[in-house]
């Protein structure tokens, strides 16, 4: 995904939305509450950090999943282990390290910045990072979010204002918010929260300690999520912690649908815009510096908590972690042996609504075929598995930027769909994506061809009639 498409998704992202939104969200939050005789979250002498002195060696612990104490490598190499970086021009490395840090530097992001990674899926996660903003900083529209991604790609994929099916998608940002101007930047730590029962299109707010966050001052600050135990149950849970102090824990989630649907991703971000500015009343936006800077990420399927003293020889590089990404089959089972493919070289087979012509992929034959589109059906039968993969090639001849794919399912009787945007006129895309991805209805909130069969295809888009899409390396792999 590019960083235009990146930031465009976002931007719809509104913490602040509207009054009523918001509201509700709080509403919801209340009856969420943190309450009295829970069961403890975390030990009372410590977490995993504290059998670490120094964080030296958590790395190693089998709880922990990812850490990352930015002491190896450039900010290009980070981003390459993360699998993510977006606008590296606004990322370097910093000697402004906290107190307790075991190491000699820190990452610093201005503007707008961000490191994205996977883990490999758990039910419970727990994800420690250190934090500074600037002695000037303002408010800020999203930071560091911890994600829930069925079918994980390397780039976040946004989804503001979209309600995440309970089968593909929950998250939850730990943020700092002014709460309608309440209180001076920064803010106060909160949750903003979307997953499929959320009661509006904006998220959910979650409001735990209101202690301000100090500019200028280095926090630990924690944040777990944990799933539901079984798709019918609502006992999933998130809570955070602020220098190891509990700030808030909010029950009574039922996250996913699935048990399939795993938590596994985690965003470093810092994203800004004017819009938390003018909703918090501003009076001096133009004097704000908006920069960040971080350190000694761990995340694990416990508690951490905070750097526990002083590693043995004074100072200690981590080795760090890579995307589990980056490891193939180690978050999504890998696609198998083709069941069907096409490149048009011996015609147009099976495909209807359009024509086999010259300039495909390197000099070779393509499928022409205009806005109504292009179909296959009955060349093919395979059973819907989470490996199975649809990969074929487009060439827009137009100004098409944006393309639906459709596939009937006879197990819903009905249409399930798939959106592709960012096409360019005159240029190849590759595009590549689950069959699980496919879901009902325009707006692909309904089921998807999960254990559904894969039998037929039909590719579409909006434009004149003399426009037309050039198709080639069509296949299916199960």
């Amino acid at each position: 995904m590019s960083t235009k498409r990146f930031v465009t998704q976002l931007t719809l992202a509104l913490v602040f939305a509207a009054a009523a939104s918001v509201g509700a969200a709080q509403r919801l939050g209340g009856s969420l509450k943190r309450s009295l005789g829970m069961a403890p979250l975390a030990p009372k002498k410590g977490g995993l950090a504290s059998l670490y002195p120094g964080d030296e060696g958590i790395e190693r612990d089998p709880r922990v999943l990812f850490v990352d104490d930015f002491e190896t490598g450039t900010p290009e190499e980070i981003g390459a282990r993360w699998g993510s970086i977006s606008r590296k021009e606004n990322i370097n490395l910093s000697d402004d390290i906290h107190a307790d840090s075991p190491g000699y530097k820190s990452i610093h992001i201005a503007r707008n910045g961000h490191l994205y990674t996977h883990t490999k899926g758990v039910d419970t996660i727990y994800a420690r990072f250190y934090v500074k903003f600037h002695e000037k900083i303002g408010y800020v529209h999203h930071f560091v979010h911890i994600v829930a991604d069925r079918t994980p790609t390397p780039w976040p994929k946004g989804g503001a204002g979209e309600t995440p099916p309970g089968d593909a998608k929950f998250s939850t940002g730990i943020e700092p918010t002014g709460r309608w101007g309440k209180f001076p930047p920064p803010g106060v730590w909160n949750f903003y929260t979307y997953w499929h029962e959320m009661k509006t299109k904006w998220g959910s707010v979650f409001n735990g300690k209101q202690e301000q966050i100090q500019p200028g001052r280095w926090y630990c600050v924690e944040a777990m999520l944990k799933a539901n135990s079984r798709p019918d149950k609502a006992d999933g849970e998130q809570a955070f912690w602020v220098d190891g102090e509990l700030y808030g824990r909010f029950r009574g989630f039922r996250w996913r649908t699935t048990d399939k649907l795993k938590i596994n991703s985690f965003w470093l971000l810092f994203y800004n815009t004017d819009q938390p500015a003018r909703h918090n009343k501003d009076q001096h936006p133009e004097t704000r510096v908006m920069e960040v800077w971080f350190d000694d990420i761990v995340i694990a399927t416990e508690y951490i908590g905070p750097v526990y003293g002083k590693p043995r020889r004074g100072k200690k590089k981590a080795t760090p972690s890579k995307s589990a990404l980056l490891t193939p089959g180690l978050l999504l089972p890998e696609p198998g042996k083709p069941v069907f493919s096409q490149d048009f070289e011996g015609g147009a087979g099976n495909f209807k609504g359009g024509r086999v012509t010259d300039g495909g992929i390197n000099g070779s034959k393509a499928f022409a075929f205009p806005p109504n589109g292009v179909s296959v059906w009955n060349a093919y039968s395979t059973p819907v598995k989470d490996s199975t993969t649809i990969r074929f090639k487009l060439k827009p001849l137009c100004d098409a930027r944006g393309m639906t794919v459709m596939i009937w399912s006879k197990k819903h009787k009905d249409n399930c769909r798939y959106r592709i945007a960012g096409l360019k006129k005159g240029q190849w895309r590759s595009v590549e994506f689950r069959a699980i991805e496919a879901r009902v209805g325009w707006g692909m909130k309904g089921p998807s061809l999960e254990d559904c069969v894969l039998d037929n295809f039909k590719l579409f888009f909006e434009g004149g009639e003399g426009d037309r899409i050039l198709l080639d390396d069509f296949e299916i792999l199960q």
